[in-house]
C-alpha cells in the first residue's frame, strides 16, 4: 500500500514539473517577410500606403462649391443655396438658376467676360493684381418676362449669383448683345447690376 502511494505521489510530482516546464515558442514568419529576406521594412509600408493614397485620390471626383441666389415665395427677397458641381462655369450657374425657376429652360450663355482688377488668391501673385473695378459682362440668349417685383427679384438673383462666385464689383447684363430691356426696366450703356447685401428682404 505504501509503495502504491509513493508511486502515485511520484507520478503527480512528475506531472506538476512537466506543467511548469517553459514551452518553446516558435515564431512564425509573415508571408510578406518570407518573400523579402529582410522582412517588411518601414519603407515598404510607406510605399504601399502612398500607392493606395494615389489610387484613392485619382478616383475621387473634385467638386467646386458655388452659391446660387433665387427669389423667395413672394419675390420680396432672395434665398441663398450652396451647390456642389464638377466644374463651376457660367453655363453651370445659369443651369442652376434655371433649376430654381429664375430663368427659363434652354437659357444659354452667349458670352461672359471679366474686365478690371484681378482678385488676389490661389495662383495669383499680388504683383499681378490689377487696379480698378472688376466688372463682368454676361450675355444671355433670353430672359423671362414677369411683373415688376418678379423682375427685380430675377435680376438681383442673377447679379448676386455671378458677382459672388466670380468676385465681381458689378455685372453688366446683355440679351443677345443688347442692353437689358423689358416693359418695366430699361438699361443704358452705363447701367450695371450690383450685389445686394440685404438680399433676404428688399
Amino acid at each position: 500500500m505504501k509503495k502504491f502511494i509513493l508511486c502515485l505521489a511520484g507520478a503527480m510530482m512528475a506531472l506538476s514539473l512537466a506543467a511548469c516546464t517553459p514551452t518553446e515558442v516558435t515564431e512564425t514568419t509573415p508571408q510578406a517577410a518570407a518573400r523579402h529576406p529582410e522582412g517588411i521594412t518601414p519603407e515598404m509600408v510607406a510605399e504601399s500606403n502612398a500607392a493606395i493614397k494615389r489610387e484613392v485620390d485619382s478616383a475621387a471626383p473634385v467638386y467646386d462649391v458655388a452659391f446660387v441666389y433665387f427669389p423667395n415665395d413672394d419675390s420680396t427677397g432672395l434665398k441663398r443655396e450652396e451647390v456642389s458641381m464638377e466644374s463651376m462655369t457660367e453655363q453651370a450657374l445659369i443651369d442652376c438658376l434655371v433649376e430654381q425657376g429664375v430663368l427659363e429652360a434652354d437659357t444659354t450663355v452667349n458670352s461672359f467676360d471679366i474686365e478690371g482688377g484681378e482678385k488676389a488668391g490661389p495662383g495669383v501673385s499680388p504683383d499681378a493684381v490689377g487696379e480698378g473695378e472688376r466688372i463682368g459682362t454676361l450675355d444671355l440668349s433670353k430672359i423671362p418676362e414677369s411683373g415688376t417685383a418678379g423682375e427685380i427679384a430675377m435680376l438681383n438673383a442673377i447679379a448676386n449669383t455671378f458677382i459672388e462666385n466670380y468676385e465681381l464689383d458689378k455685372l453688366k447684363l446683355l440679351i443677345n448683345g443688347e442692353n437689358y430691356e423689358s416693359g418695366h426696366i430699361s438699361h443704358g450703356d452705363e447701367d450695371y447690376l450690383e450685389f445686394i447685401d440685404k438680399y433676404e428682404k428688399f
